[in-house]
Formats: C-alpha cells, sequence, structure tokens
C-alpha cells in the first residue's frame, strides 16, 4: 500500500507529496533551473523541516536576509512567524531536496498516540529552534541527519508507506535531543551582497576563458576582495576559482561533443595556453581525459 501522493510539475521542476499522516506532508522537490516563487502561507501553526541532498538553495525573506542551504544542510522554520514568507533561487540551476510539512494541531493528536512513552510537543520543538530567528534555524549536516535523510530519496514504491512512516517518528525522536546551540549554521546576507556576487557570476560566466583574478574583481565591482570572496562561495558553494573551471570544463565539454577541434584548439578556446594542463584538469574534473570523453 503506497501512501497519498501529489504530483505537481512545470517546466524545469516537478515535486512529490506524499501525505504521510494527518497533518504531516513529505514533499520531493527536483528542480532543473533558476528561479521558483514559493510563496509559504505564514501566520499558520506549520513547522517546515527542509533538507537539502544536491545543489544549492537560496531564501530571500521580506526582511531582505538572505540565507543559502547547500548539500547536507537542514533547516527548520515556524510559518506562525511574520518574517517566514520568502522567494527561493537556484544558483546552480539544480536542487535536489525534502520538505517536511507540520501542521502541528493537526499531528500532534496522532504523534502522541504513536510515541507514547515519549511526549514530543510539537509546538514546543518549533518554538525551540525558531525561538532566536523569524526563519529559524540552519544546521551543516551530521552523521545522524545524513543517515535519516539520505535513505528517503530511494525507498522501493512497495514499502514507502511504512518506511516514510517510521523516518518521519524517527525525524521527530532526533530533532528533540539535538541540541540548538551545538549545531546552529546561521550565515545571512543582505541585498547588495547578493546582487554584486550575482553580476560577479555573470561577468565570469562569460569572460572565463580571461586570466582574471580576485583583485581585478574587486576594483572592477568596487567590493572588497575579502567580502566577495566570502558573498560568492556563501551564495555559490564555491570559491571563485572553482567557479570560473567549472565555467571552463562545461564548455570544453560542449566542444568536445559539438566540434571537431583540437585538443589545443579547445583548450585555448576555453583559457588554457598548455593542452598538457588542460588535459590533468579535464581528467581529474570529469573522470576522463578530453580524448576519452570525444568517444562517448
Amino acid at each position: 500500500m503506497n501512501p497519498h501522493a501529489h504530483m505537481k510539475s512545470q517546466s524545469g521542476m516537478s515535486m512529490l507529496r506524499y501525505t504521510v499522516f494527518d497533518g504531516i506532508d513529505l514533499i520531493f522537490l527536483d528542480v532543473k533551473r533558476e528561479t521558483i516563487q514559493f510563496y509559504a502561507q505564514s501566520h499558520t501553526k506549520t513547522f517546515a523541516i527542509n533538507h537539502c541532498e544536491e545543489g544549492r538553495i537560496e531564501c530571500k525573506f521580506s526582511s531582505g536576509e538572505y540565507l543559502y542551504m547547500g548539500p547536507g544542510d537542514m533547516s527548520l522554520g515556524w510559518h506562525i512567524r511574520s518574517d517566514y514568507q520568502h522567494e527561493n533561487y537556484f544558483p546552480t540551476k539544480s536542487f535536489k531536496g525534502i520538505v517536511l510539512l507540520v501542521d502541528v494541531e493537526r499531528a500532534q493528536p496522532v504523534l502522541d498516540t504513536l510515541v507514547t512513552d515519549t511526549h514530543i510537543d510539537l509546538a514546543e520543538l518549533a518554538n525551540r529552534f525558531c525561538e532566536n530567528a523569524d526563519f529559524g534555524m540552519m544546521m551543516e549536516e551530521t552523521e545522524s541527519v545524513r543517515h535519516i535523510f539520505s535513505s528517503l530519496y530511494a525507498v522501493p514504491d512497495q514499502i514507502k508507506a511504512h518506511y516514510f512512516k517510521l523516518k518521519v517518528i524517527e525525524i521527530f525522536l532526533l530533532l528533540s535531543v539535538i541540541s540548538t546551540e551545538s549545531h546552529e549554521r546561521r550565515v545571512s546576507y543582505r541585498k547588495h551582497q547578493v546582487d554584486t556576487v550575482k553580476k560577479v557570476s555573470k561577468y565570469l560566466s562569460k569572460n572565463f576563458a580571461k586570466r582574471i583574478t580576485l583583485d581585478d574583481l574587486s576594483n572592477d565591482f568596487d567590493v572588497p576582495a575579502s567580502t566577495l570572496k566570502r558573498c560568492f562561495k556563501g551564495v555559490y558553494g564555491v570559491t571563485i576559482h572553482q567557479f570560473i573551471k567549472e565555467c571552463r570544463m562545461n564548455e570544453a565539454k560542449r566542444l568536445l561533443q559539438d566540434t571537431d577541434d583540437s585538443i589545443l584548439q579547445i583548450a585555448n578556446a576555453v583559457g588554457y595556453e598548455n593542452g598538457s594542463k588542460f588535459t590533468s584538469t579535464f581528467k581529474d574534473s570529469i573522470g576522463m581525459t578530453p580524448s576519452d570523453f570525444r568517444k562517448i
């Protein structure tokens, strides 16, 4: 018996929603685009537990605060807070993750019948994690969190109904004993910082074949080098150097597949003067040499 599921799809996005218990929904998101607007209804007693498996997501709040989640990160939000409302952006045009939505008033009696020896107060749990900010709490991956969520992404259809129920209870039990102080990771950015970083990203995406230094970017975009370095990593999850290399490798793959240009010509086209350096970097990044990739 499978749990009740509802699929919603649009260009570059699929959302599969399972009702696990009354008042408790498990949502699987798979996004392959930059922008999607999700407007969570605020002022409701809904507790949201979010997990990022792949890619990156930006949450832009009405307060002007920007928060980011990367692979392994978990966040918790309390919709009753006035500033929970936010828009989402996907800096890497890729995101795969889970949202556990808990309607506290409907879910509490269900949980009470399932966990009889240990009372878990959902409203108290939500307040504890979200007491210091309207959005709530952001946590980096721990072994226990990784174990719970990673197993949810590949469950055989025939056992989903029971498996999801067990995992949801396990998540609540884990949250009931997690210390909010020892796991908190909350680094936020302001609009002008994010806007500058996105301009830098667009510039690099078009000019990755050039030799570009951090100081050049600092001067061109009128931002301190240390601030640019920190904010870029915060938004995109990689350093500027890594971002440039990814752009070069992606273009190199395209040229290897779509043209008959020589390896040296392609190396030069993506910013490498030395063919052997290009081949070595390509193999380290892609897992095979340019020549082998071209044969695929």
